[in-house]
């Protein structure tokens, strides 16, 4: 039989035992777990960065995945903690919004909240539910228990407000969610929303700067050239060739984006 997946995605950083932590309460309990790291450098509070990099990876992995993700400005509040079921996979998770791009393709199965303290590490921690609330949520679904042993069932996910893009026949305007280790600036429209447009007819704006239409990839133009593509999680792009764009741009994060139709 296939061992269990755990995927970990947190602001937590590469340093400190915050992680460990984690990983150590989930092994005591499902010691054949595989653990993958999705990503522990999403920005500190940024839920909806750690929306849109788990959304990027739930189709890499198979039905019965658990994804743990402890994004939680809100931690030690009576903010909701749920598991919920999406494209047969388990997100254990503040409801926070942290659901709302896996949510957005995919329809809700199942919500539980967590509130049965007998699955929790005690003490537990009011600033620490990743570890003692969360973790340990995640380790009961793993080891194929019962999710209504879990807590009560709910209805429905936290969805961020806000964060689509606005559409006309002129134009289309989002902003920049995600900036890639490359620098590559990742916003929040999808490439279908641009319809059966062709490629040139469109012109892109962003932090003062103009692009003529969009590229298929990267190297098809020179290096040092500002470009406009989908990227490979089928999200529209700003990147700089063979450089960093958010660097070139001076610009992250919440930055307005306006395709434009040419004409």
């Amino acid at each position: 039989m296939r061992s269990p997946i755990l995927t970990l995605t947190t602001d937590f950083g590469g340093d400190g035992p915050y992680v460990a932590a984690m990983k150590g309460v989930v092994l005591s309990r499902v010691p054949e777990v595989q653990l993958v790291d999705v990503s522990h450098r999403i920005g500190p509070q940024n839920v909806l960065e750690a929306a849109f990099v788990i959304a990027c990876v739930v189709d890499a992995f198979p039905p019965g995945t658990v994804h743990l993700g402890v994004v939680d400005p809100g931690v030690g509040t009576q903010r909701r903690l749920i598991a919920a079921r999406l494209a047969e996979q388990w997100f254990v998770v503040p409801d926070n919004g942290f659901l709302t791009y896996v949510g957005r393709k995919y329809s809700v199965q199942d919500v539980f909240e967590l509130e049965n303290r007998a699955i929790a590490r005690e003490p537990v921690s009011n600033t620490f539910h990743g570890r003692d609330l969360l973790a340990p949520a995640a380790a009961h679904l793993l080891l194929g228990r019962p999710p209504q042993e879990l807590g009560p069932p709910r209805h429905g996910i936290t969805r961020l407000p806000a964060v689509e893009p606005r559409r006309d026949d002129a134009e289309v305007v989002g902003e920049v969610i995600f900036g890639d280790s490359f620098g590559n600036l990742i916003t929040n429209i999808p490439s279908e929303l641009l319809g059966d447009s062709a490629p040139d007819d469109w012109e892109i704006e962003i932090a003062g700067h103009r692009i003529q239409g969009l590229t298929r990839t990267y190297g098809l133009q020179p290096p040092g050239t500002l470009v406009s593509l989908v990227g490979s999680s089928g999200w529209l792009e700003v990147s700089l060739v063979n450089g960093d764009a958010s660097r070139f741009l001076d610009c992250g994060a919440g930055a307005t984006v306006w395709f434009r139709k040419k004409g």
